[in-house]
């Protein structure tokens, strides 16, 4: 199928764990829509996605899992060119991730990995704090020559 105009999914989540996968199945089934996607490639922005959402859950929000918590996206499939920006949107604590240090990619390490990896997986990531809560920005190209 052949995506002529740009498709827009919202989702409200409760910044619970449990909650996690419905926005993977979500991303999974927005890129169906454009034939071209492999399933590496949809697997690798799942789990950017994912990665962020559990960084909410358990830093943001301290794992609270209260159920006021939420995690408000914005999933858009642009057609042309064809790429996927998904935005992320808590109330949770701040952060400055200029302070993560990188993970040590010689030893191995439990944490410390998410935002190295969700950067190496997206094409472009940022992250602002605002006063209305923090917001999370993922670009992915989907060209096979990006």
């Amino acid at each position: 199928m052949s995506l002529q105009h740009k498709e827009v999914i919202r989702l409200d989540l409760p910044a619970r764990y449990t909650y996690l996968h419905l926005l993977s199945e979500t991303i999974a089934e927005l890129l169906q829509q454009v034939g071209a996607v492999n399933e590496t490639l949809i697997y690798n922005i799942q789990l950017a996605a994912h990665e962020v959402c559990t960084n909410i859950v358990s830093h943001a929000y301290h794992n609270r899992q209260n159920g006021e918590d939420r995690i408000r996206v914005n999933l858009v499939l642009h057609p042309q060119p064809a790429h996927l920006e998904i935005e992320l949107h808590d109330t949770g604590d701040s952060f400055d991730p200029e302070l993560v240090p990188q993970p040590n990619l010689v030893e191995a390490q439990i944490h410390g990995y998410g935002l190295f990896l969700i950067r190496h997986l997206m094409d472009h990531v940022t992250y602002t704090s605002r006063a209305d809560g923090n917001y999370w920005y993922l670009v992915k190209y989907l060209e096979s020559g990006r």
